[in-house]
């Protein structure tokens, strides 16, 4: 069974000229080093693909800033970068990334400059500050009678949004939704048993209606039956460095 997070279970990238919500590279500020013999103002940054997370840095939760110098040739690519400072864990997957970033072309290259990237996880928050919002729950359901469900070979299964208006009022918690699925796997009824607030418990109620489930443990022939389903809201913040 799919236990899903839309977004924000793992770290993702964010850029300077990016939206995601969890790792940021920059320039520096203010006006990072540069080589002493290049003329040309600082180059422009038009494409800045990253790496994801690294695995080791996930699982250890390590956060932080790495410094690179990197250099800039006549095509606005990156021809050389070294780390300069920062955790030892981050510094391959920073390297990948800043090595596919394009600059426009410098007036004098090579250019030496430095950047920096910030790797962290978001942080729970109160709703009114809050940056962004996490939804999670399962692609799967049980019920007392041991009858288990499975919607992850269903291509239209997904969480419900988390609205920001509902976000920045500070609704956030638990909901249960109270599901009826009949022999086909069709969820044919769907009843709101813990409710957050009228527009999420719609959203969600719409979101299940379009799901199928599969059996994977019991005895198929005692559907239709109930089950129920607890979704999560959070409201989180970006990392501060």
């Amino acid at each position: 069974m799919r236990f899903c997070r839309p977004s924000l279970l793992f770290a993702v990238a964010l850029l300077a000229t990016g939206s995601q919500p969890a790792v940021r590279a920059q320039s520096d500020a203010p006006p990072p080093k540069q080589d002493t013999s290049q003329k040309g103002t600082r180059p422009r940054l038009i494409s800045s693909p990253h790496a994801s997370y690294p695995d080791e840095a996930m699982r250890k939760r390590i956060e932080g800033k790495v410094k690179l110098s990197i250099v800039v040739d006549a095509k606005g690519r990156v021809s050389d970068v070294k780390p300069l400072s920062g955790p030892p864990e981050l510094f391959h997957a920073a390297l990948d990334s800043v090595k596919q970033w394009q600059y426009e072309p410098p007036t004098h290259a090579p250019v030496t400059i430095t950047v920096e990237m910030s790797w962290g996880f978001p942080k729970e928050c109160p709703g009114p500050v809050s940056d962004f919002g996490e939804v999670s729950g399962s692609s799967g359901v049980r019920n007392d009678k041991g009858l288990v469900l499975s919607a992850d070979d269903d291509p239209n299964w997904h969480l419900p949004p988390y609205f920001d208006e509902d976000r920045k009022a500070g609704v956030a918690g638990e909901m249960i939704l109270a599901l009826t699925v009949n022999s086909k796997g069709e969820v044919t009824n769907v009843r709101v048993v813990k409710s957050l607030s009228p527009h999420l418990d719609k959203a969600a109620v719409d979101a299940a209606r379009t799901w199928k489930y599969k059996v994977i443990a019991g005895k198929p022939e005692s559907l239709p039956d109930d089950f129920q389903l607890h979704i999560f809201y959070g409201a989180t913040c970006r990392p501060q460095f």
